[in-house]
């Protein structure tokens, strides 16, 4: 075949079976207008580079931790993969290797996704690949661990008036007291203010 640069490319197989299936693979990426070069040979590494250029309103303070936690967790070991090869359960692992071996807490793999995850959604908008990887990983990850998302239980009426007798003569507390009787209202919450 031609590669998108004009150059005779060729595919090897062991048998014909094999040889088939990777020219039916072929046809399928150039109908798709996959780029076949870039997809065998672009790394995480080289499309988080090219995303985080493209990322021109970032503060530098965020741009800044954002370079550290892919340089410190990401670039020497997930980024060097061939982002073609990487699959849903690849990602899966990875994260379960951040959170199990170097015992990342939630809230940093959730760091690490906000940028893997637009990392890989710019290779599917280049054509590189055809899905997300990433996608759903966290949702999974989370369930995986037991967590629960946005369970909130409000206090009692019993609970409510002993808290605020607390407050009431507490004596570092007390002037605090006005703020948490509005707070404690039916319908009231910071958002009204």
């Amino acid at each position: 075949y031609t590669d998108p640069l004009g150059r005779r490319k060729y595919v090897y197989a062991q048998d014909l079976v094999t040889l088939r299936e990777k020219e039916a693979q072929l046809m399928k990426d150039q109908m798709d207008g996959l780029d076949i070069y870039v997809a065998g040979k672009a790394t995480v590494n080289f499309v988080f580079d090219r995303y985080m250029s493209l990322k021109n309103n970032l503060k530098p303070t965020t741009k800044s931790n954002y370079l550290y936690m892919y340089d410190r967790f990401i670039r020497d070991t997930f980024g060097k993969r061939n982002i073609a090869e990487i699959k849903y359960s690849d990602v899966v692992q990875f994260y379960n290797h951040l959170t199990k071996k170097q015992e990342l807490k939630i809230n940093t793999l959730e760091t690490i996704h906000t940028l893997l995850h637009p990392t890989f959604q710019l290779a599917v908008r280049d054509d590189i690949i055809r899905k997300n990887p990433t996608d759903g990983v966290m949702a999974e990850l989370k369930k995986n661990l037991g967590m629960k998302t946005g369970v909130r239980h409000a206090l009692t009426i019993p609970q409510q008036r002993a808290f605020m007798e607390y407050i009431a003569t507490h004596p570092i507390y007390f002037h605090w007291w006005p703020i948490f009787t509005i707070f404690l209202e039916p319908g009231a919450g910071l958002e009204k203010f």
